[in-house]
């Protein structure tokens, strides 16, 4: 037993669980390296709203400020959770197969595997919002942090869908379908709408 399939994910070091991705397990693969990337996109937003927190010369509306460092840490939180409870999915489904549990259980088992990138791709769009909110609070040279943790945030977004959808291929769900497109195209408008403000920052 690996010390990751042990501990989980956030109890090991960067190198264990690179090499857990590496190695020849089922889990930990997609989802939980893109959950892993849109919870340190969520903390690399809530860095960003620190610094502009604690700039004496910030005008900006500090209470709003105060609301999104709340929301990013809690995003973070989330997406931290999600990446463990998917290594969890995919490994109780393919013990399902093992053991040729009945179909039911199987389906709950692959249930889960849609449900949780799902609500992982949910949290990451959230962070993704909260990146359009701070554009307009955050300048100077902490925009860039504040666009890269968009473009880790809408990539993780993508991903995680990209799984949901090959796991819909065994258990079709018309309405999970159309909730993920729609998840899709909010995270590439939101992610525009964050580098487009960050380059108009940057030309000023």
């Amino acid at each position: 037993m690996t010390q990751t399939k042990a501990t989980g994910i956030w109890k090991t070091t960067l190198e264990t669980f690179r090499e857990s991705v590496a190695s020849g397990q089922s889990a930990p693969a997609g989802v939980s390296v893109a959950a892993v990337s849109a919870a340190l996109g969520a903390s690399l937003l809530q860095k960003v709203l620190e610094i502009v927190a604690g700039r004496k010369n910030f005008t900006g509306d500090r209470e709003k400020l105060s609301a999104l460092r709340a929301a990013a840490r809690n995003e973070a939180a989330c997406l931290t959770r999600y990446a463990d409870e998917d290594v969890a999915a995919c490994r109780g489904y393919i013990e399902a197969r093992r053991v040729k549990a009945t179909d039911d259980q199987l389906a709950r088992s692959l249930r889960k595997t849609i449900e949780t990138p799902l609500h992982g791709a949910r949290s990451a769009l959230s962070g993704l919002n909260l990146c359009v909110a701070a554009a307009e609070l955050v300048e100077g040279a902490v925009a860039a942090d504040l666009a890269v943790a968009a473009i880790l945030l809408e990539g993780a977004v993508r991903s995680m869908l990209l799984c949901v959808a090959v796991n819909l291929q065994e258990l079709p769900d018309d309405e999970v379908s159309a909730e993920c497109k729609e998840i899709e195209k909010k995270a590439v408008k939101w992610l525009a709408s964050v580098l487009a403000q960050v380059s108009k920052g940057t030309r000023a």
